[in-house]
């Protein structure tokens, strides 16, 4: 009992001498602890702002941009190419103080040429102008309130962003957890939560925001934070990040496909002379872009022999190209498995090829390429399932995605279908695939279009593109 009672007067006594002395510990070796948030933070890849690189006698590098800004308020937003790192002035030596991911908004308080100064709402940095698109002004409400002016009407035209004149016209899931806000504007009031894979109404579509139902509430989201999209009105107008095909390119010779985003940097794939490839546009240098995989690919002007444009389905005559897809598979893989694979993607693909679908016509893909065995032809190949590494048919699901992205560019109605997992698969945008198997893993779609269409199918060695053909 003494021993207790003498020791906290000894502690007492120690900590009273250690404040009257001034005898802190120093802020560096504070920081240096951390807590568990910070040390996670850190891991993430996030740097916080240093006050002696951000010091106001610091000598600008030599090859900075000079940009023009009045004070730090936002002119104006644009939306991210790709992930772009936050550097802490504009150069390129220059560290890094975070990042912005993909299809993300960007805020913008000065705009370069090179580069533009912009506020992460963490962080204020520079980035790289020419990875971002969608560049718009900021305008400001009579009260004061930033919000972004929509740059288009809602899908379809839809009835209005209002509770009371809601009509829904997509549904989609939460690919995260999000807040929906009071406005287009991230840095706008949250009116309620939505938790991750829970299922939503659209009503109207704004360039990079859609208006939503969540159960009895209603509010704005980012289309980034949402997948899985389908259209509950067939003309309710394009589903955010589907793939676009303005034509369908046809390859003159052994062709190298490059990565759009890294300008070239990495080669992604070499296809054959005589390969059809859906292209979305082409740009200044002549390239032709396209999405591969869950990137962006493209071939040069000179590996295409000729283009047959798309035109828009309400403007197409008889023999017209209204739409196309093209998708990507692994060659020269010599097991028995994979050999397997490709044949089935030849094999499921002749089946529907030249099939033509009549105005109001349904039909269930699974009574085209099904059933899915062994007396059908098909041949063992991986599979994605819980229970089993491989089966009969694999490689039909990737012939049925590929249909799915090439009927989903015009208003032809998805009845139903399934995808993979919520994960997706490698050889599309997540969301954006249809699963093929038993039960109900089908797809099943309707021609809501005013007229007949033919499906045809554009074969080579690991590139597969199905078109869609005004009769």
């Amino acid at each position: 009992m003494r021993n207790t009672w003498y020791g906290r007067l000894l502690t007492g006594t120690l900590c009273f001498l250690l404040a009257a002395g001034g005898v802190f510990m120093p802020a560096d070796a504070i920081a240096t602890q951390g807590d568990e948030t910070t040390s996670s933070a850190a891991q993430a890849g996030e740097v916080f702002e240093d006050p002696s690189v951000l010091s106001e006698t610091q000598e600008p590098a030599a090859d900075t941009q000079t940009l023009t800004e009045e004070e730090d308020a936002v002119i104006a937003i644009a939306t991210a190419t790709l992930t772009l790192k936050v550097r802490r002035e504009a150069n390129m030596e220059s560290s890094g103080n975070g990042s912005i991911p993909k299809d993300s908004l960007v805020y913008i308080l000065a705009l370069g040429d090179e580069w533009c100064k912009v506020d992460t709402g963490r962080v204020i940095g520079y980035v790289q102008t020419r990875y971002l698109s969608n560049i718009r002004d900021k305008t400001l409400q009579q009260d004061g309130a930033q919000s972004d002016t929509p740059e288009a009407t809602p899908s379809g035209e839809a009835s209005g962003d209002t509770p009371e004149g809601f009509v829904p016209k997509f549904k989609a899931s939460a690919y995260k957890a999000f807040s929906a806000r009071k406005e287009m504007d991230e840095r706008s009031s949250s009116l309620f939560k939505v938790s991750k894979y829970e299922e939503v109404s659209v009503g109207a579509i704004y360039g990079d925001w859609s208006y939503i139902q969540y159960k009895n509430s209603y509010g704005y989201v980012l289309n980034s934070a949402l997948f899985k999209w389908d259209r509950i009105d067939a003309y309710a107008g394009d589903i955010p990040g589907m793939p676009k095909a303005t034509g369908l390119a046809f390859i003159n010779k052994s062709a190298t496909i490059r990565s759009y985003e890294d300008n070239g940097g990495e080669v992604l794939k070499t296809i054959n002379p005589g390969s059809a490839v859906m292209v979305s546009g082409q740009d200044e240098f002549g390239r032709h872009s396209f999405p591969y995989w869950r990137t962006t690919g493209y071939v040069d002007e000179q590996d295409v022999s000729y283009v047959i444009p798309v035109v828009p389905w309400d403007e197409a005559e008889s023999g017209d190209m209204i739409s196309c897809m093209t998708t990507f598979y692994a060659v020269g893989v010599h097991t028995l498995q994979y050999q397997g694979r490709n044949y089935n993607i030849y094999l499921a693909s002749s089946y529907i090829s030249g099939l033509v679908l009549h105005p109001d016509e349904t039909l269930n893909i699974y009574n085209i390429m099904g059933p899915y065995r062994k007396s059908s032809g098909y041949h063992k190949a991986p599979i994605m399932s819980p229970h089993a590494l491989w089966g009969y048919g694999g490689g039909t699901c990737q012939v049925n995605t590929t249909l799915y992205n090439a009927l989903i560019q015009v208003p032809i109605y998805i009845n139903w279908r399934k995808v993979h997992a919520n994960v997706g698969i490698y050889y599309c945008p997540v969301g954006f695939d249809a699963a093929v198997g038993g039960g109900d893993i089908t797809m099943i779609f309707t021609n809501t279009l005013p007229y007949a269409v033919r499906v045809n199918y554009f074969m080579s060695d690991g590139c597969m593109t199905v078109a869609l053909f005004r009769v």
